[in-house]
């Protein structure tokens, strides 16, 4: 199955949703498909951008418009074309970015050639109105010479809202060669990538997911996107849950409805003090084309 794509790892610090975007040039395929500078920002790893020039794009760049003035410590970059492993290899990735910020100062990363969010860290925290990502060199694909990111998430230095875990576990996880379904991926803040259960035997009734926390800490809410949240049809294609249960680390429990949405949706439950906290789906709505129960996001709240 691949109706999605995931990623190992999630962010520990807030970030900031930028007001625009913009690029020295975009990529439109035979077809008319733009691949336009918009899609670095829309939560999506279907959506890239790809510069447009007739060499490899060294020399482009992306720029996000921040909305004014943020103190920012880092990006968090989704390096090439994300939409398969297959598209990942044959397309461009940047190795040596240039990060321009608005009074002129520049910094400069190397990204790995892994399909992986790449994560670059600031000197130090820095007030600026934009970013801007050139590329100085690429990692060569196989097939085409076009050089772009599937998504750029820039991260601030005020902590993150959620309730961060130490580590997910989960009771199984779909194996797939093109794609990694790890619980990991349910904190990332991309509605395409995604937990999918891998027990070949049932509909993803009784499979669950364990939060650790890695110390006493209090929670009250689970902000969900249910299913594969990419789109309509990646959702309908796929399990949902309906109902639920979480189970906290004295061994208490209680019970949850879930809404059948690809909306996100907050789910309130009486504050727990709890070191962990195990979210077990005790029901399921068929998908048309696959019985594999996914989640695209579930993150805990104080």
């Amino acid at each position: 199955m691949s109706i999605g794509l995931l990623l190992v790892g999630a962010a520990v610090a807030g970030t900031v949703k930028p007001a625009g975007v913009e690029s020295s040039s975009y990529f439109v395929s035979d077809k008319g498909q733009a691949y336009e500078a918009k899609g670095v920002m829309d939560g999506k790893l279907d959506n890239g951008w790809l510069e447009g020039d007739d060499s490899s794009g060294l020399g482009s760049w992306v720029k996000l418009d921040l909305g004014g003035e943020k103190t920012v410590t880092g990006l968090k970059i989704w390096n090439g074309y994300w939409i398969s492993h297959d598209f990942w290899t044959r397309h461009n990735r940047a190795k040596d970015i240039e990060v321009e910020f608005a009074d002129g100062s520049i910094e400069t990363f190397t990204l790995a050639d892994e399909m992986k969010p790449d994560q670059v860290r600031f000197k130090t925290p820095k007030a600026t109105s934009s970013i801007k990502v050139k590329f100085k060199s690429v990692y060569k694909g196989s097939t085409f010479n076009d050089t772009g990111f599937s998504e750029i998430q820039v991260i601030d230095k005020s902590p993150s809202s959620y309730v961060v875990p130490a580590s997910y576990s989960a009771s199984s996880t779909l194996e797939d060669e093109s794609a990694n379904y790890g619980p990991q991926q349910l904190a990332d803040g991309l509605v395409d990538s995604l937990w999918c259960e891998g027990n070949k035997e049932g509909d993803g009734s009784g499979e669950s997911v364990k939060f650790n926390f890695g110390q006493t800490t209090t929670v009250s809410k689970l902000q969900m996107r249910n299913g594969s949240a990419g789109s309509f049809k990646d959702f309908m294609a796929a399990n949902r849950a309906k109902a639920g249960k979480l189970t906290f680390s004295d061994g208490t429990s209680v019970a949850i409805a879930i809404k059948t949405s690809l909306m996100e949706q907050t789910i309130s439950f009486p504050p727990k003090s709890t070191s962990e906290v195990t979210l077990t789906f005790t029901e399921v709505v068929k998908g048309t084309s696959y019985n594999d129960l996914c989640v695209a996001e579930a993150r805990f709240l104080p």
